[in-house]
């Protein structure tokens, strides 16, 4: 007797028996030198399991133990088994009296004696039903959740991809090098409509084959800065601008934020989901250009500006000089002039009158009582200048020359001139105003 025969060479047979009953798993015996193989011993289980009672099986063939109905894949394997006292482990299908379908594991070992012989076979069934319902459940689940998984990858409004690396990408090789492999071992493996669109094309499938490389060249240097950044970050990052262009040759400005899968310090592949902000970056390109031009603007306004006060400045300085040079000429030159013709001129009256008026000249009144908008004439503005120097209508028609009733029509059109008629405005007041 060797060891594991002498372990239970002790144990009773009825509390054997016992725990083979109570057991949930079917149990069979049969009795393999006997012609047919009959069934020595079922338990409870195996009766439910096979369909038939124990009354039924006991002494029948082995075959009684596959229950009603067993698949001839399962019946081959287990005669074969029998023939050659061998172990066989079987999933068996079969169809109840109901109609229903039933799984289970079936199990046969062969129990040897001293010699070596195979005296006996044990059968364990089990019932996969509940099992398998079990997996049904969660394949369905999940092949639901894959399926709306899709639905969305497949209708969002953002390109969703994943691009494979064939052969993978080692991350101990030099960072050029990785940057090299991304661009010539990338190839589209899923990609939606919206993906496609940012390449020119319609649908998704007609990008999954296709290299990165004939989307994104290696020769633009801001693509090879931007995916050398990306590397150097462990080929996590978010908002990475890429300039790419599809199918017609027009450039798109893409904004890319994408998730690795590296295994063994080799990065296989990367899902990604990007935006095209192509039409956004034009828009923000040229507002940007509007503003630096509308500074250049401000800039050369100043500038004219800053001309034109110093012109205005100019000017003020021009006729200041101007009447300055007026007045020294005035003061220096006409009055000393008329101070000699008065001394030998039998009219000073007149010369005095004259004075005056150069004196006027230098001041305010001279300014203001030749202002055009007064549109006074040259005799209403010599009347005017008299009556401001104190003289009366008949003194001013002796020095001047002219009837009475002439310098009244005069003094009449002047105060017309100058607003004040039908106003109690003493005109030689007015006049010494201004």
């Amino acid at each position: 007797m060797d060891k594991n025969t002498s372990r239970y060479a002790n144990a009773p047979v009825d509390l054997l028996k016992q725990a083979a009953m109570a057991s949930p798993w079917g149990f069979a015996i049969t009795e393999r030198q006997r012609t047919g193989n009959p069934v020595l011993f079922v338990n409870q289980a195996f009766e439910f399991l096979s369909g038939h009672k124990a009354d039924e099986t006991l002494g029948k063939s082995w075959h009684f133990l596959l229950g009603r109905n067993p698949d001839n894949h399962s019946l081959e394997q287990l005669e074969e088994a029998v023939r050659q006292g061998s172990h066989c482990s079987v999933v068996m299908q079969k169809t109840g009296e109901d109609g229903s379908v039933l799984r289970s594991e079936l199990t046969v070992a062969p129990v040897l004696n001293r010699s070596g012989d195979v005296t006996h076979l044990t059968w364990q069934c089990r019932d996969l039903s509940s099992h398998i319902e079990r997996e049904e459940h969660l394949e369905a689940a999940i092949a639901e959740k894959e399926e709306r998984f899709s639905s969305y990858v497949q209708n969002a409004t953002e390109a969703i991809w994943r691009i494979d690396f064939i052969p993978p990408i080692k991350l101990d090789m030099a960072e050029s090098q990785q940057v090299r492999k991304i661009f010539q071992n990338g190839i589209f493996r899923e990609c939606n409509d919206a993906g496609a669109r940012i390449y020119g094309l319609k649908n998704g499938t007609e990008v999954i084959g296709k290299y990165l490389n004939e989307f994104m060249e290696l020769s633009n240097p801001e693509n090879v800065r931007r995916i050398t950044e990306y590397a150097r970050n462990r080929f996590c990052m978010k908002n990475l601008i890429s300039y790419e262009s599809d199918v017609h040759g027009t450039m798109h400005t893409i904004v890319n934020n994408m998730t690795p899968c590296i295994e063994n310090g080799r990065l296989q592949y990367i899902w990604g989901a990007s935006l095209d902000v192509s039409e956004h970056f034009e828009t923000l390109q040229a507002l940007k250009q509007s503003q630096k031009e509308l500074a250049e603007k401000a800039i050369a306004l100043e500038e004219k500006n800053t001309a034109l006060r110093e012109l205005i400045a100019n000017i003020e300085l021009d006729k200041k000089d101007f009447k300055d040079r007026i007045t020294a000429n005035i003061e220096q030159v006409l009055l000393p002039s008329l101070d000699r013709i008065r001394l030998k001129s039998d009219d000073a009256a007149y010369v005095d009158q004259h004075r005056q008026a150069l004196e006027d000249l230098t001041s305010a009144f001279g300014r203001r009582i030749t202002d055009v908008r007064h549109k006074l004439s040259p005799r209403e503005i010599e009347v005017c200048n008299l009556v401001k120097n104190g003289l009366t209508s008949k003194e001013i028609a002796s020095l001047l020359k002219i009837a009475v009733h002439t310098v009244e029509k005069h003094r009449r059109t002047a105060r017309s001139k100058l607003n004040l008629a039908n106003k109690g405005i003493n005109l030689r007041t007015y006049l010494n105003s201004l």
